[in-house]
C-alpha cells in the first residue's frame, strides 16, 4: 500500500512532454529533461512560482520512465507530507525519484534529515533525482546547513510561466493537440471574459472539451455562454 502511495498519487493524465507548451524562456530546461538530465547529472532541481509548470515536468518525466517499462516514485510533498517521513521508504528500488512542493517541508527537522538521506541514497545507488519547489533552493531557510548544500548537489533551473498572450496560444495549442480548433473568434471572446493565467484557461478547455463531446456541438461564443452559465463558476482559480 504504501509503495502504490509513492508511486501513484498525485499524478495527473496527460501530464506528458508532449502536452507542455514550450516558450522560449522553458527551450533549454525542456531540452535538457527531454534528453535525460542523468545521462550529464544525477540530481535536478527546479525552482518558479505557482503555475509555472514544474509539477508537469516531474510527472512528464516519470511518465518518460514507465513508458521505457521502468519504475518511478513521484512524491507531492504538499499533499504527502502529513503521512510522515515513511512515505519515502516508497522509493527504494524505483528507477526515478521526483520530489514536488519541497517548500512544504522546509523547516522541519524531520523531514529535512529523511530528505538528505534519500539525496545520500540516491547518490550512492545511481538513482536519478528530480526536486522542485516554488522558493529558489539558495533561498530557502532550511535547519540543517548539510540538507541545503546538497539541494545543490547538481543544477537547478528556474521554470518560467506563462504569461498573457502566451496563455491563449497555450490554450489554443492544446486544443489542436486534442483535435479541435478554437476559432479566432472564440478567442477574443476568451480573451475578453476570463483571466489570462493557465489554470483559468485549462480549466475552461476542460469544461468546453467535456462539453463539447457529450453534446456534440462545435465550441463558439454562445456555446461558450451556455456551458459556463450552467457550470461551477471559475472565480476561485488562481
Amino acid at each position: 500500500m504504501m509503495q502504490q502511495l509513492t508511486l501513484n498519487v498525485g499524478i495527473r493524465e496527460g501530464h506528458r512532454f508532449s502536452s507542455f507548451f514550450v516558450t522560449p524562456e522553458n527551450a533549454e530546461l525542456l531540452g535538457i529533461m527531454k534528453r535525460g538530465f542523468e545521462k550529464d547529472f544525477p540530481q535536478l532541481f527546479l525552482w518558479g512560482e505557482t503555475q509555472a509548470g514544474k509539477s508537469h515536468l516531474l510527472q512528464a518525466y516519470c511518465e518518460k520512465y514507465y513508458q521505457r517499462g521502468m519504475m518511478a516514485a513521484y512524491l507531492p510533498l504538499g499533499s504527502c507530507a502529513q503521512y510522515g517521513t515513511r512515505l519515502l521508504a516508497g522509493v527504494a528500488g524505483k528507477h526515478l525519484v521526483a520530489v514536488d512542493e519541497l517548500e512544504a517541508i522546509i523547516g522541519q527537522r524531520d523531514w529535512e534529515v529523511a530528505l538528505m538521506n534519500l539525496i545520500n541514497t540516491c547518490r550512492t545507488n545511481q538513482q536519478p533525482l528530480i526536486m522542485a519547489s516554488r522558493i529558489n533552493p539558495r533561498d530557502m531557510q532550511c535547519v540543517l546547513p548539510d540538507f541545503a548544500s546538497r539541494l545543490l548537489w547538481g543544477p537547478d533551473y528556474r521554470l518560467h510561466p506563462v504569461h498573457d498572450e502566451q496563455c491563449l496560444k497555450a490554450m489554443a495549442w492544446r486544443a489542436h493537440q486534442r483535435g479541435f480548433e478554437l476559432s479566432e473568434h472564440v478567442m477574443k471572446y476568451i480573451e475578453r471574459h476570463y483571466p489570462l493565467n493557465m489554470a483559468t484557461l485549462m480549466a475552461v478547455l476542460d469544461k468546453l472539451d467535456a462539453a463539447s463531446l457529450t453534446k456534440g456541438r462545435r465550441i463558439t461564443r454562445e456555446f461558450i455562454r451556455e456551458v459556463m452559465q450552467t457550470t461551477t463558476p471559475l472565480a476561485g482559480f488562481k
